[in-house]
């Protein structure tokens, strides 16, 4: 056997060798990569900062500059002694965020010439459901309505039961009641009866 060079046989180990070092680089990257993940996962919990329950407040703005007169009056008049530290006076506050006032309540009619249109139904059957659903959602606004049902005959449409509520002496009242009505997402028309 001779003992000569013999290129194939070394192609062999310079691939290997290779094959060694991308397996080790990968480890190594694989490594990386987890530590990282531990490392972002096991960091302590951030504390929070909550925020108070109450409206927010802020200092009012300063006055406007007094006239002349007022001025003079001040100086003139003695200033009685002060009792107690400026950090003890506790400044007036002024609420950014104030309640809105609660929409007045549309005024309903025993025998009113309005009404408010919240359905047309052409199942006779889910009439009542539907005027159910609509109190037990806002029962505050429904408190003193009555339903109307018209029926609504559309030729080559079908029949319509129009589901609505009333009745109300003015169209003022019937617009107000289909504002609220929008609000809650649910479409009302004003119709006269």
């Amino acid at each position: 056997m001779s003992r000569s060079y013999d290129p194939r046989m070394h192609a062999y180990d310079d691939q290997s060798r290779h094959a060694g070092v991308l397996y080790v680089l990968m480890i190594v990257i694989a490594v990386c990569f987890g530590g990282f993940l531990w490392q972002l996962y096991s960091a302590p919990e951030v504390p929070r900062i909550t925020a108070q329950a109450r409206p927010y407040k802020i200092e009012p703005p300063p006055a406007p500059p007094a006239s002349e007169t007022e001025m003079a009056l001040r100086e003139t008049t003695p200033m009685p002694a002060a009792e107690s530290s400026p950090a003890e006076v506790e400044a007036p506050v002024v609420e950014l965020n104030p309640q809105p006032d609660t929409p007045a309540m549309p005024h309903f009619s025993s025998n009113g010439r309005y009404v408010a249109q919240l359905a047309a139904l052409q199942s006779e059957a889910a009439i009542d459901a539907s005027w159910r659903r609509f109190v037990s959602r806002a029962p505050a606004l429904f408190a003193g309505a009555s339903m109307d049902v018209q029926r609504a005959d559309l030729g080559p449409r079908g029949v319509y039961h129009r589901v609505r509520a009333g009745y109300f002496a003015s169209s003022d009242d019937a617009t107000l009641f289909c504002e609220r009505i929008r609000q809650m997402g649910q479409d009302c028309i004003v119709a006269a009866r």
